[in-house]
């Protein structure tokens, strides 16, 4: 599979090298695209157009442009990524980056790792979009970078920062009885500045699944956030986040309780030293991570509870050798804690350590990066993971690179201890990767395309063992190969995206589509701003995908779907703001998961003040 890719890549940067370069004299200037700084995808800022990966920048003002109600919302039209729902905004949702599972994907907030270590993964459904700054997607294994999970890739969200004096309140109602209350303020100086913001979050929701339980399934989410920092001197700043979550959301199910209840935490606390050739940080973060059931005759008091507590500390240095040449290092230490989880676990901590170390060249014609990382997960394996990718600028604003890049992914508790089928025998999950990427500025606008190829092994999953008796083994494997373009255009106040993405995720031995994993989606995003009015169109085409029928359980392919979302938002002033957003314009309601009910077309309206 590797020598059929790197022929296809060699015959792609052949006739890259060719063409672009006659297109780069017709190019012209990067527009402010080409000037984001991105910290993700080497753990270092990066100007986006030295970096050699895939990687997706979403900007603050492009979440008001989208005026999103949830993650998911927010990446419809992102390249690479897939997504589907059961049910509403507040409802069990999966994200599959470049054909990966769902639990494949590391998520980050402000640099925490965050999520569950009992079922291995961050519920996304509930981040409030109001209290997000942006969010950084790199694509394809990262594991060299920030260690296990991080298969499909790494999104990670950055929290809002006011300055002193700025303020906003924002109100918005919406379909299925949806409301939502929004509040920020900074306060500070120059050298202390706080941002709180707080948000209020609660639907009726409607029915989500086909079965005897007719009820609507609403929720509630409150959280309430703070960041700030500290500049004690030119060399020496402390900075610091916080965030608590807390809420429910109903569901449907035959099963147990009906109703989940979760309050989660996190706060980091950082240290920076920075001069013109070394930079240092040290950082500790705390993040916990609680729900329970209730309903269908259990009570809180008979509800079982799962929680995670996770301590990490990390230290991280780079040193900027000369104008082109920098290195960088680090080690972190983790601890997954799950004493307070109610259900008897065979073991309910683990440590983890890592070592990592970098390179990175940026020169006037080649780029090279080189990531080295070793991880040692307690009970579980250690492994020692490689990113290496090097770039060639075929022409002024024209970069062609190939990477290479391996993840990896720990058993969860549950994998290991599940008092019902754990197997304390499992190994890691492995990957490793190589791809091709363009970027480059044609007819104005901004080009990226990437082809890729991966190989998963050692997959978990339940089969029976020689005595018949079902437990999870690192028995799957899955190729996955694909193509991701995106391509953005701004001219006077008209802007245009375009993307595309063909995802081919097979079960090795199969041939089989993975489940609910489309091959082909496409988006056109076109949005007009001026001075005080602008709105967008969202296209979004989504192809047949593989699912299993919820009656039969036999295979099944869900309908290919297109679904247009249209906003619009009118400034009165500087300081108010009035917002329209439909989504599903033309009510298609496709169905993403048999047995659910899909989301129908919606409305919300939404008024802001804001003070500057």
């Amino acid at each position: 599979m590797k020598k059929q890719f790197l022929l296809r890549a060699t015959v792609l940067a052949i006739a890259s090298s060719g063409s672009l370069a006659t297109i780069a004299d017709d190019a012209v200037e990067s527009q402010s695209q080409d000037e984001k700084i991105v910290v993700t995808a080497n753990r270092i800022q990066q100007d986006i157009n030295d970096t050699l990966t895939d990687v997706e920048i979403i900007t603050r003002a492009d979440i008001e442009k989208i005026q999103p109600r949830s993650l998911i919302d927010l990446l419809v039209n992102v390249s690479g990524l897939d997504s589907v729902q059961k049910g509403g905004h507040a409802q069990d949702s999966s994200l599959f980056v470049r054909g990966a599972n769902s639990n494949q994907v590391l998520v980050l907030i402000d640099g925490v790792r965050v999520g569950s270590a009992t079922l291995g993964e961050k519920s996304i459904s509930n981040i409030p979009m109001a209290q997000v700054e942006r969010v950084e997607i790199v694509k394809g294994p990262r594991a060299a970078i920030w260690g296990s999970d991080a298969i499909g890739g790494v999104i990670q969200i950055f929290t809002r920062r006011y300055l002193s004096s700025e303020s906003r309140i924002g109100v918005t109602m919406g379909s299925n009885d949806s409301a939502e209350v929004d509040v920020a303020l900074g306060f500070g100086d120059e050298t202390l500045n706080n941002t709180v913001t707080y948000s209020h979050k609660k639907s009726d929701g409607f029915d989500v699944r086909i079965d005897d339980e007719n009820d609507d399934d609403g929720f509630k989410n409150d959280s309430i956030a703070m960041r700030g920092s500290y500049q004690k001197s030119e060399h020496h700043t402390f900075d610091w986040v916080a965030q608590v979550d807390k809420g429910q959301y109903d569901f449907d199910t035959s099963y147990l309780g009906n109703q989940s209840h979760y309050k989660n935490h996190f706060w980091n606390l950082r240290y920076l030293y920075h001069t013109n050739e070394w930079n240092h940080q040290l950082a500790w973060s705390v993040n916990r991570d609680r729900f329970y059931s209730v309903g269908n005759g259990v009570t809180r008091a008979t509800a079982g509870n799962y929680e995670t507590r996770r301590e990490q500390y990390n230290y991280l240095t780079r040193h900027q050798i000369n104008q082109e040449f920098s290195f960088s290092g680090g080690i972190e230490w983790l601890l997954d804690d799950i004493r307070h989880t109610t259900s008897d676990y065979a073991l309910k901590q683990r440590e983890s350590k890592s070592a990592q170390i970098g390179f990175n060249y940026i020169g006037e014609l080649w780029l090279a990066d080189l990531a080295v990382r070793y991880d040692d997960i307690q009970r579980v394996n250690s492994e020692t993971s490689v990113n290496f990718g090097i770039g060639f600028r075929i022409a002024d604003n024209h970069l062609l690179s190939i990477n290479y890049a391996e993840g990896f992914k720990a058993p969860t508790f549950n994998d290991l201890y599940y008092p019902y089928g754990g197997n304390p025998e499992l190994n890691f999950e492995l990957s490793d990767n190589i791809e091709l990427v363009y970027k480059g500025d044609i007819f104005g606008g901004r080009l990226t395309v990437s082809v890729y190829e991966s190989e998963i092994e050692n997959l978990i999953q339940w089969t029976p063992d020689s005595e018949g008796a079902w437990t999870p083994q690192n028995v799957g494997e899955a190729e996955i190969s694909g193509v991701d373009l995106t391509y953005k255009l701004t001219h006077g106040n008209w802007s245009h995206q375009l993307t595309a993405s063909h995802t081919k995720a097979e079960n090795t031995t199969t041939k089989q589509q993975l489940l609910r994993r489309a091959k082909e989606q496409a988006g056109y995003q076109l949005s007009y701003a001026e001075q005080q009015l602008d709105w967008f169109a969202q296209i979004q085409y989504v192809g047949e995908r593989p699912d299993n029928d919820f009656q039969t359980y036999s295979p099944m392919m869900l309908d290919s779907y297109v679904r247009l979302n249209l906003g619009v938002a009118y400034e009165l002033n500087t300081n108010w703001k009035f917002q329209l957003k439909v989504n599903d314009a033309l009510d298609e309601a496709p169905t993403q998961v048999s047995g659910y009910y899909p989301v129908e077309r919606e409305f919300y309206f939404t008024v802001s003040y804001q003070t500057n």
